[in-house]
């Protein structure tokens, strides 16, 4: 009995030792797992920074041991598997892993940055599918964690976030304040992909607001802030968008290579989004280049519309389909033109959510043009008048000043800086040079050194003082011609129809157009359509009186305001412009002639009511000098 009872003792120790030492040996285990994983993460942050396939085909090969992980890292690597699939445009996918990741989270003992990061990856995915509400309330409460655990990283990257969806809801001034917040934070941590991350946003933005110049200065900060970083991928989104600057500034054969290199990397990608757009705009450079290849454009076109099928981001279908209609109407495919305009007219009618303000200029603006060179010219006419009453309506409904005072401000703020920053290594110099004082001999070296160092900084405080005055004057102005620009004619406008109103006195308005412009543009190129815009913009500033205002409405199109005058001498001072713009002797030879067709409109008291009322008079005058057969006046 006692030996029975021995036994069933020594067995019941030896499981319980067994037991124990199991438990020791899987508590080994998964202490070894979660130390491995933080190496295991950071291997698959540096394939993102190279390859995104390759990167979620590794995170992949962890999926099976992620329950033995803790909880915090559990969290961790839902949110890199979000972070991939978000940056392969996999939206839906990437949107899942966050809702996986967010509810482990509710488990973690303390607060993590995880939770903003997460956050900030499902604002991203609502935002790419076209949920403008439900991604600013994501955003919100990432910056709000951030803010909570005081970690500026992320809470630049959140001000980020939010700049970007700012400026997509043409919320320029909300978005300026946002971004610039953002870039202090990134200069003070000196993080480098943080301040490329910034000034990609600041160039896009700057975009928005139809100033390219400052925008590809930005784009260019950024691909050097992400290459700097060590962030090839990103560096190449930021080579995408100085492609996209030239495409704008019709700089198209420098666009193509920079093009031609991102379809060389596409296997870099792994998105079809990125590749979609890349191809579109390489089919759009080679019909607008100086020798157009239409054959090639369709060719880039029909790659596209095969990466155009998988992408989930809500604009790219529409974008797609406006651009395919400018390369058919190139090809003077005309109705199947339409047929894709008709298209994009119901993908914006669908994605009411953002306001798209560029693609109804695009749609308005293109089908304009193929009413008119089919014979349509009552439709062309009327897609004319809505393109303008909404271009002037969008012009009022932002607040462009309160913008531009608001960009002035930080661009003095920084001169400031940089002026606070050469008086502070002035004062260090001087310091240093009074200690060089004391054990050199040779004072009159020094005393040159320091004047050579006080003349140096009065050099770059004059400089800046004149950077701040030029930075008020180049905000009225048009940057290629260097007249007035649309912002500030339509506010002088106003103001002169105010008092003409007020005072019972007369004021016209001359709208003119130069003739065939395209075809200018098309057949000797783009620089000499400058020149033309230039010419014209002189020999008219030439013509009027110093009490009249000429500036560019935009492209080809010029106004000229002229207070105190009647409809006759209006009249007549258009057709002395007109006459010497037709007998005018261009720069280049091949040239011969250039002519411009001139509306002119003039205030009455029963019939106008507004400036917008007399701009859109000028703008019918003048297409009826346009239809009537170009190179008149109307009035």
């Amino acid at each position: 009995m006692l030996n029975k009872c021995y036994i069933q003792i020594t067995v019941t120790f030896y499981l319980f030792f067994s037991c124990l030492l199991a438990s020791v040996d899987v508590n080994a285990d998964e202490s070894s797992l979660n130390r491995d994983f933080i190496t295991f993460v950071e291997r698959v942050e540096t394939l993102q920074n190279t390859n995104i396939t390759d990167a979620l085909v590794f995170l992949d090969s962890y999926s099976m041991s992620i329950n033995a992980l803790t909880v915090e890292n559990q969290v961790k690597y839902y949110q890199v598997l979000s972070e991939l699939h978000m940056e392969t445009s996999q939206y839906q996918l990437g949107l899942s892993a966050t809702a996986q990741g967010l509810q482990l989270a509710k488990y973690l003992t303390v607060p993590s940055i995880l939770i903003a990061e997460l956050s900030y990856l499902r604002g991203f995915g609502f935002e790419s599918l076209g949920d403008k509400d439900r991604a600013v309330k994501n955003y919100l409460n990432g910056l709000e964690i951030a803010e909570s655990l005081e970690e500026m990283k992320y809470i630049a990257e959140g001000l980020i976030n939010l700049g970007a969806i700012y400026y997509l809801s043409e919320e320029y001034e909300q978005s300026l304040i946002m971004l610039n917040d953002a870039l202090t934070i990134a200069n003070t941590l000196d993080n480098e992909e943080l301040k490329g991350s910034v000034n990609s946003e600041l160039g896009i933005l700057y975009a928005y607001m139809y100033q390219p110049k400052k925008a590809i200065k930005f784009y260019q900060a950024s691909y050097y802030h992400f290459k700097k970083a060590g962030r090839e991928l990103y560096a190449l989104y930021s080579l995408q968008n100085i492609a996209a600057n030239h495409m704008e500034e019709n700089r198209y054969e420098q666009a193509i290579p920079l093009l031609e290199e991102l379809i060389e990397n596409g296997d870099k990608f792994s998105n079809n989004e990125v590749l979609a757009e890349v191809h579109i705009r390489m089919a759009m450079a080679h019909v607008m280049k100086k020798e157009p290849n239409s054959e090639a454009a369709y060719q880039y076109l029909i790659i596209a519309e095969q990466y155009v099928k998988d992408v989930e981001q809500h604009n790219v279908p529409m974008y797609f389909t406006v651009k395919k209609a400018y390369i058919l109407e190139a090809m003077g495919r005309y109705e199947e033109a339409l047929d894709s305009l008709r298209l994009a007219e119901e993908l914006l009618a669908k994605n009411s959510k953002t306001k798209n303000t560029y693609s109804h200029y695009n749609l308005m603006y293109l089908q304009s043009e193929i009413y008119y060179k089919t014979g349509k010219y009552q439709q062309a006419y009327e897609k004319q008048s809505q393109f303008l009453t909404r271009l002037l309506n969008d012009e009022n409904s932002v607040n462009m000043e309160k913008v531009e005072e608001l960009r002035l401000s930080y661009e003095s703020k920084q001169a400031d800086l940089q002026k606070k920053i050469l008086e502070q290594e002035l004062s260090v110099q001087v310091m240093q040079l009074n200690d060089v004082t004391y054990h050199e001999k040779n004072l009159q070296f020094l005393i040159f050194f320091v004047g050579l160092v006080l003349l140096t900084l009065a050099w770059f405080l004059l400089k800046i003082t004149q950077g701040q005055k030029h930075l008020a004057k180049v905000s009225q102005m048009d940057e290629l011609t260097g007249v007035v620009n649309r912002r500030h004619l339509i506010a002088l406008g106003e103001k002169m129809f105010s008092q003409a109103q007020q005072e019972n006195n007369c004021l016209s308005v001359l709208m003119l157009d130069v003739d065939n412009f395209k075809a200018i543009n098309d057949t000797f190129g783009h620089k000499v359509g400058d020149d033309v815009l230039r010419d014209i913009a002189r020999l008219s500033l030439d013509t009027m009186r110093i009490t009249d205002c000429f500036g560019r409405f935009g492209g080809e199109e010029f106004i000229c305001l002229l207070p105190d005058t009647s409809q006759k001498q209006a009249y007549d001072i258009a057709e002395r412009l007109r006459l010497i713009i037709e007998n005018h002797q261009w720069h280049n030879k091949t040239l011969e002639k250039v002519t411009a067709s001139i509306g002119v409109a003039s205030f009455q008291k029963e019939h106008t009511d507004s400036f917008l009322t007399l701009l859109k008079d000028a703008d019918i005058t003048m297409y009826q000098a346009k239809s009537q057969g170009r190179n008149r006046v109307c009035s």
